[in-house]
């Protein structure tokens, strides 16, 4: 007796209940898989550099580290006077100190001093108690503080008053004589110390300085008991200058950087003046501008902004 029996290459063909459609599907993926597995490729592909074009574009936005130079030349140097308790001179420096006009003419006949001038101690006090004003559209000296800053708002409690001890500013001939000179300006009776002008770093490579919150003595900033400003702060910042037209490149001047600067101009001083600068304490965003016009732009755009102590134009109106 003949049993019948099932072709095995019909069994291996077999799918279930396929319908015409889904057979012709599967012979056209078969037969084009090649093209198939080139276009996933490329589209992979795509991803990739799309992504990558955004991380670029990121990157390319971040602040800049400060450049390596060029350091300016210096030249200038200053005089502190024995006029306040906490330098602790000698009661005979302190009286000295009381005629600038003899120390003036002592500092001028050192050799090598090319010139001197006077700065007498101010003091600044702002009334808490002023009505609001309108601030002006440009400030007199370029620098744009936050409302409660420049008096403003309306009965916000901020230090009233700031005292500018006396001193001298001077030059030198040649930045080889300060050596010789800082020595005898010190022995001059009424001078608690002499230290080298710090140039400005920032000279040419800048237009604009955004000096950003930090906690410290006396330093106030768009608030009361403000700490030291945040990361997602300083982000913002960033954020609001690239929106900006005429940004160029954006620097950020951290601790480090401002010490090395400081270093960079006064590593032969053994003398401490017994203040401590406030400058030391800050960091601050340097951006250069394709046009200058654009600096009241940023000035009013940034100053009122979470972090930000105040703007400061650079270089010449």
């Amino acid at each position: 007796m003949n049993t019948p029996t099932d072709s095995p290459d019909a069994e291996e063909l077999s799918f279930g209940n396929d319908s015409p459609r889904i057979s012709w599907l599967r012979s056209w993926v078969f037969a084009h898989r090649r093209l198939l597995l080139t276009s996933l490729a490329v589209l992979m592909l795509l991803g990739v550099s799309g992504g990558g074009a955004w991380y670029l574009r990121d990157l390319s936005r971040r602040p800049l580290s400060p450049p390596d130079g060029p350091w300016p030349e210096q030249h200038g140097f200053s005089v502190g006077l024995c006029d306040n308790p906490i330098f602790r001179c000698s009661p005979a420096n302190n009286e000295a100190a009381k005629n600038p006009t003899k120390i003036e003419a002592a500092l001028r006949n050192i050799t090598g001093v090319i010139t001197i001038r006077f700065r007498p101690s101010t003091t600044m006090t702002r009334s808490q108690s002023e009505p609001e004003q309108v601030p002006p559209a440009e400030p007199p000296l370029g620098v744009w503080t936050s409302r409660i800053l420049d008096g403003t708002v309306h009965n916000t409690p901020y230090l009233d008053t700031a005292t500018i001890l006396a001193y001298f500013v001077g030059t030198v001939s040649q930045w080889d004589n300060y050596a010789r000179v800082a020595e005898e300006a010190r022995s001059i009776p009424g001078v608690r110390y002499v230290v080298p002008a710090v140039p400005d770093f920032w000279q040419g490579k800048a237009d604009v300085a955004i000096d950003l919150c930090s906690h410290g003595p006396g330093l106030l900033c768009t608030g009361v008991h403000d700490r030291s400003v945040t990361e997602a702060q300083k982000q913002a910042i960033v954020d609001r200058l690239w929106a900006i037209d005429r940004v160029e490149k954006i620097y950020f001047e951290d601790h480090a950087q401002r010490k090395k600067v400081r270093e960079h101009y006064t590593q032969s001083e053994p003398e401490d003046t017994g203040t401590l600068s406030l400058e030391e304490m800050t960091e601050s965003f340097y951006v250069k501008l394709t046009d200058r016009r654009a600096i009241k732009i940023i000035g009013e755009s940034i100053k009122d902004m979470p972090g930000v102590h105040y703007v400061r134009r650079l270089g010449a109106v």
